[in-house]
C-alpha cells in the first residue's frame, strides 16, 4: 500500500496499513519562562504544560491515541530540563496517559537567555474513509487568551480531560483546537476540509472571533445536526456559534 505522508489541517498522517494511520502534532513556545529575554515571564514548568497541551489536543481532536512524546527544550538538563521534564509526566498521568514514554534533548553548551520549549506527540488512528458531509453545528469550549491573559485564567482553562470526553460522544463528529490564528481561521479550515458551506451565528461578538486563542484556549466541537438538541441539553456551557451545510 501507498505509504506517502500528507499534512491534514497542523498534522502529518503516514499510513502504516490498510486500516491505521502514524499521526505526528507538535507545538513551540519561545519567550515564555523565568530567563533575562523572556516576554512573558513565568514558570518554565507553565511553558512546557501548555505546549504539550497544545500538541496532544491535535492530536486527540482528530481521534489519535497518543504513543510517545519528544521534547526539545532550550535550557540545561539541571535543574530546568528536569523539572520540566516532571511536569510532563504529571500532566500526562492527568489525561490519562502515564504510560507514554517521554524522551527529548535539552541545551547544556551555552547559557540560554530565553525559554523555548517544542514537543511533538505521536500516536495512531483509524484509517479515515471519506464519507458524505453532513449538516452539522459547531459548538465553541473555551475563551481566546493570549500571554498574560493565560496566566490570569488558569483555573478556567477546559483540560485535556474534556477534550477528551468530548471526543468520545457519538454525535461529536469533529473536533479542532483553535490557537494564534483565532476561531474565524479554524472555522474556514473545518468548512474548507469537509468542503461545506460556514453559516456564521449572528450574534458572534467580531474581536473574539478574529483574536488569537494562544496555547489552543478554544476548542470548536462538530455536532451533528440530528444530535444538537441531545448535546446542547448536556453541555449547557457551550456556546453555538456556526453550522455547516
Amino acid at each position: 500500500m501507498p505509504t506517502n505522508s500528507q499534512h491534514y489541517r497542523d498534522l502529518t498522517i503516514t499510513p502504516l496499513t490498510k486500516t491505521e494511520d502514524l499521526v505526528v502534532s507538535c507545538d513551540i513556545s519561545a519567550g515564555f519562562g523565568d530567563r533575562k529575554l523572556d516576554i512573558v515571564k513565568c514558570a518554565p514548568q507553565i511553558s512546557v504544560s501548555f505546549t504539550l497541551r497544545t500538541a496532544m489536543l491535535e492530536l486527540i481532536s482528530y481521534g489519535a491515541t497518543p504513543l510517545n512524546v519528544v521534547d526539545t527544550l532550550s535550557v540545561e538538563y539541571d535543574p530546568t530540563g528536569i523539572s520540566m521534564i516532571k511536569q510532563m509526566q504529571t500532566d500526562l498521568a492527568e489525561m490519562g496517559f502515564s504510560n507514554i514514554a517521554i524522551n527529548g534533548s535539552t541545551e547544556d553548551n551555552l547559557d540560554i537567555q530565553m525559554t523555548t520549549v517544542s514537543v511533538t506527540v505521536i500516536g495512531k488512528a483509524a484509517h479515515r474513509v471519506d464519507a458524505p458531509s453532513k449538516t452539522a453545528s459547531v459548538f465553541q469550549l473555551g475563551t481566546p487568551l493570549v500571554g498574560e491573559e493565560v496566566l490570569a485564567n488558569l483555573d478556567n482553562i477546559f483540560s485535556v480531560k474534556e477534550a477528551l470526553y468530548l471526543r468520545k460522544e457519538a454525535s461529536v463528529v469533529d473536533m479542532i483546537p483553535v490557537g494564534s490564528k483565532g476561531i474565524g481561521y479554524e472555522l474556514s479550515v473545518l468548512a474548507k476540509s469537509d468542503h461545506q458551506e460556514l453559516l456564521i451565528e449572528n450574534d458572534i461578538e467580531p474581536t473574539e472571533f478574529n483574536k488569537t486563542a494562544g496555547p489552543s484556549t478554544v476548542l470548536l466541537i462538530v455536532v451533528d445536526n440530528q444530535d444538537v438538541a441531545e448535546f446542547k441539553k448536556n453541555h449547557p456551557h457551550l456556546k453555538q456559534i456556526a453550522e455547516l451545510r
